[in-house]
């Protein structure tokens, strides 16, 4: 399986306004996995490991429903340049969400080990999605951020860090949360 061309990492929006060279980082450090037809990428509560692209197939993304033997509900399907696990390659928390191939096809996955090295040793990618982050954070529908960090957050001067950017998932994530339950 041979890695796709530059442009799949560069579609991922909190990697989108960063340089060739550091584009070609984070594609040197990735895989291409095949996955079958009926097989989970993931499931929910698993630990996170990384952030996966879908290069071809179909997939679904669906929570649990809570009751036992109840049929889980679907949250999307997602397809070629689709991506999950975004905010589990940032803040390592377990799944949210578990994600299954519909149609079998192959993934880009991008591990989180490698990715918090990047993070150290190539600043200007720290800097892009934190930046990213903040945006996404303060474009929120119906978010309500009670922190003293919030003018921070909305100025994007937040240190490019792993733990803000962790908090910044972890709102996100719970945001997330909230609004797949209504």
């Amino acid at each position: 399986m041979a890695k796709p061309d530059i442009d799949v990492i560069a579609r991922i929006p909190f990697f989108s306004k960063l340089p060739t060279h550091d584009l070609m980082a984070i594609l040197a450090i990735t895989q291409v996995r095949a996955i079958d037809k009926g097989n989970n990428l993931f499931s929910e509560r698993d630990e996170a490991d990384g952030l996966y692209v879908i290069l071809s197939g179909s997939f679904q993304i669906y929570i649990l429903s809570g009751l036992k033997g109840g049929p889980p509900k679907v949250l999307a399907t997602i397809e070629k340049g689709n991506y999950v696990g975004e905010y589990g390659l940032i803040d390592g928390n377990p799944r949210s969400a578990s994600v299954k191939a519909l149609i079998g096809g192959e993934v880009l996955f991008l591990p989180s080990q490698g990715f918090a090295f990047l993070l150290e040793t190539q600043p200007s990618i720290a800097i892009c999605i934190i930046d990213y982050l903040c945006d996404v954070v303060m474009n929120a529908p119906k978010l309500k951020i009670n922190s003293p960090k919030v003018e921070l957050i909305k100025t994007k001067n937040l240190k490019p860090n792993l733990h803000n950017m962790k908090s910044l998932s972890a709102i996100m994530r719970e945001h997330n949360r909230m609004m797949s339950v209504k």
